[in-house]
């Protein structure tokens, strides 16, 4: 709401050397503080299909919690979120060689659009014993109280060792309230 008697009259006009001061609307929504939050794996962890990543590091977090079960981040203000997570896949000749590490993310124990979140790779030489960074990105909707899980939808397969790198990490950014 304008406070000045020019700005309120009837008139459209306001001259650019007229002093005007804006005051806050009852209607005006509060600014909510930032949420986000960051976590991480630093260890080498074998993931059975269906199995979400453990994190065993946070980074800064505000408003994102790590349940105790170390798996399930939950949000606790619902919004529209942006979320990346980087993971190191290990293509190994162990058992029978993985030939595919497929990953996605699941929100309340339901699997985000496939099309959305599903990333991974694929290694068509089996004897060969290498480790590949699979990366996603997508912005989604997640209610109020909402877990997070970054889960393997594909077979078993290892991270890397996260002794000089990072086996794994997740980010979460609030990027809109509902």
């Amino acid at each position: 709401i304008c406070s000045c008697e020019r700005c309120q009259s009837s008139l459209p006009v306001i001259k650019a050397i007229d002093i005007c001061h804006i005051t806050p609307n009852a209607q005006t929504p509060a600014v909510s503080p930032s949420t986000y939050g960051n976590f991480f794996q630093t260890n080498f962890i074998t993931l059975a299909t269906n199995q979400p990543m453990p994190w065993n590091g946070m980074g800064e977090t505000a408003g994102i919690t790590l349940d105790p079960d170390t798996v399930t981040i939950r949000v606790t203000q619902g919004g529209a979120y942006y979320i990346d997570y980087h993971v190191n896949g290990n293509f190994s000749p162990f058992g029978t060689g993985n030939v595919t590490i497929v990953t996605a993310l699941f929100v309340n124990n339901a699997e985000v659009n496939p099309i959305q979140t599903r990333y991974g790779a694929l290694n068509t030489e089996v004897d060969r014993y290498e480790c590949v960074p699979i990366t996603g990105g997508t912005i989604v909707f997640i209610p109020d109280n909402g877990e997070v899980q970054l889960r393997n939808i594909g077979p078993d397969f290892r991270t890397c060792d996260g002794g000089i790198v990072l086996a794994a990490s997740i980010n979460l950014i609030k990027v809109s309230t509902p």
